[in-house]
């Protein structure tokens, strides 16, 4: 692939990290190269900490399919920017808002889809919909201990999530086991932020909560009411599916899956040593034919009106990871949405055809967003 001064330009807009190619998913980028250019587009990564502003030159990569390489050089700051950056602490992030904020003043660059704020902030947005707010377990921000008891006195389990967190790192389950005298002790499982599992118990409230105040540390954290999202088998699964807007500016759904967990997990993450299953065969076996057919319509509902509502309220969106619980009485839950999302899931299942469209729709997106003049 040689690229031409007369083609537009896609970035791929990545976390900067310290290795030889100096960002992850190398594959995947290569795949988004090769539909790039049959798509007449000229596709490179790059790290907007390598953005030469008084030049609006950009140091970047792309791949070479002829010599199977991946090459450096400058260039001009790209007419769409695909997203794909994640972070890792506070400093990343505040480079990263800062440059984004330059680039989204500029006039002549379009974003395919601005990043979704943290899960509160979703799910605030998503409240204000009457049929959405029916699917959505109950949620609070983690001020205090005073908070967190108030919760476990009239309730066994509560769940905590990080409020930025994703592949279900920082994810805890307390479980409140009540003895004698109204005297309680606590059982705390899930993981950290290294995605390490953990297990703990504590003989009262306080020392429950002095562990968890460093371990948790200054990051914001969710208290959720907990839902008994597991398998007959006793395995933690959710079902991810993948929305994204097509080559004519659409949304349609990529695919669905279900997320099953390894034993003794709390998460479903496939980073968490979690396995991939087909939707209709898992359904049926766990709830039978007709409420599988049922829960089926009602993920594809949710699937199709959670998009565009929070589209409407957020700003423009090409692609959702949306995750969906299903509790042990056959309710579904809406768990968290996803901006940013992987494609693992389709790879895992051998779904060829998913995994493809779920590569190439960004790059059609794209040309659809060349021939029309969108903010």
């Amino acid at each position: 692939m040689r690229f031409s001064a007369t083609r537009p330009l896609l970035g791929i807009m990545v976390t900067e990290q310290n290795r030889k190619l100096p960002f992850a998913s190398s594959g995947f980028f290569e795949h988004l190269i090769s539909y790039g250019d049959s798509e007449g587009l000229d596709v490179f990564v790059f790290s907007p900490n390598r953005i030469d502003w008084k030049q609006d030159m950009v140091k970047g990569y792309t791949y070479l399919s002829d010599t199977h390489e991946w090459v450096m050089k400058l260039f001009p700051l790209p007419s769409l920017i695909y997203d794909r950056c994640f972070f890792s602490n506070k400093h990343s992030y505040r480079q990263y808002r800062y440059h984004v904020g330059k680039l989204r003043a500029k006039p002549h660059i379009r974003f395919l889809g601005y990043g979704l704020s943290g899960k509160w902030e979703v799910g605030q947005i998503l409240q204000k919909d009457s049929t959405l707010h029916l699917y959505l377990p109950e949620t609070s921000m983690l001020t205090s201990g005073t908070e967190l008891r108030k919760w476990l006195r009239t309730r066994n389990d509560v769940f905590l999530k990080p409020q930025g967190g994703s592949q279900g790192r920082g994810a805890l389950h307390i479980h409140k086991i009540s003895t004698i005298h109204d005297n309680c002790s606590f059982h705390i499982k899930g993981r950290d932020a290294h995605n390490h599992p953990i297990e703990r118990d504590f003989k009262d409230f306080d020392s429950c909560w002095f562990w968890l105040r460093n371990l948790i540390g200054m990051r914001p954290y969710l208290i959720q009411e907990y839902l008994t999202l597991h398998s007959t088998e006793g395995m933690a699964y959710d079902v991810r599916s993948l929305v994204q807007k097509n080559g004519r500016g659409l949304w349609e759904s990529t695919g669905m899956a279900v997320r099953i967990g390894k034993p003794g997990s709390i998460t479903s993450n496939l980073h968490g040593g979690g396995t991939a299953a087909d939707v209709t065969s898992f359904l049926t076996k766990e709830f039978g034919y007709s409420k599988a057919n049922e829960l089926i319509a009602t993920l594809d509902m949710l699937s199709s009106r959670i998009p565009p509502f929070l589209e409407a309220h957020h700003g423009r969106l090409a692609e959702l990871g949306i995750d969906l619980g299903i509790d042990s009485c056959g309710r579904v839950w809406i768990l968290e949405v996803n901006s940013k999302p992987g494609r693992m899931i389709f790879a895992r299942m051998c779904n060829e055809k998913a995994r493809t469209t779920s590569i190439a729709n960004p790059i059609h997106y794209a040309g659809f967003l060349l021939h029309k003049k969108l903010s």
